[in-house]
């Protein structure tokens, strides 16, 4: 079975190794650079929209959209059997993955990666940023791509 987004299958080559992600990405041409960084957005609203914060029953209050948003950026750059099992995961089902975030975000290891887990959406960017700024926008890119993928989809 191929993962549903190009990014799993890079995920998987690189895991648990930063820097191999890291060299894999400045390999990428603009447009996959691209469809990764969509591949990232897309994934994480499968598992939350960032609008869609989960309930905190410790706190009493909804996870608001930076900090859902930075929680299944997170969960996308586990691999796609963490993500499989966070799609669509209820409040209590993502409050559940939650202490396993904040240790690591605490700089404790990660479970999956040496070190701590990569910013997926921050390290697509500074590889396109550095070698592709002068092309196209990289918001302005991955907004074409995103709204492309929509139509089709339409």
């Amino acid at each position: 079975m191929t993962p549903r987004y190009r990014l799993f299958a890079l995920l998987a080559e690189t895991q648990p190794d930063k820097a191999a992600l890291v060299q894999r990405l400045s390999e990428l041409d603009a447009e996959a650079l691209l469809e990764l960084a969509a591949d990232v957005v897309d994934a994480s609203a499968e598992v939350r929209p960032s609008w869609e914060g989960p309930f905190d029953r410790g706190g009493g209050y909804y996870w608001s959209e930076g900090a859902t948003e930075d929680l299944t950026g997170w969960v996308v750059a586990q691999g796609e059997a963490f993500w499989r099992a966070a799609v669509g995961a209820s409040d209590e089902q993502l409050m559940d993955i939650v202490p396993e975030y904040h240790c690591e975000r605490a700089d404790g290891p990660s479970a999956r990666w040496n070190g701590r887990t990569p910013h997926l959406r921050g390290l697509v960017h500074a590889a396109y940023k550095r070698r592709f700024a002068e092309v196209e926008d990289y918001f302005d890119g991955l907004s074409r791509v995103l709204d492309a993928r929509a139509e089709r989809h339409a």
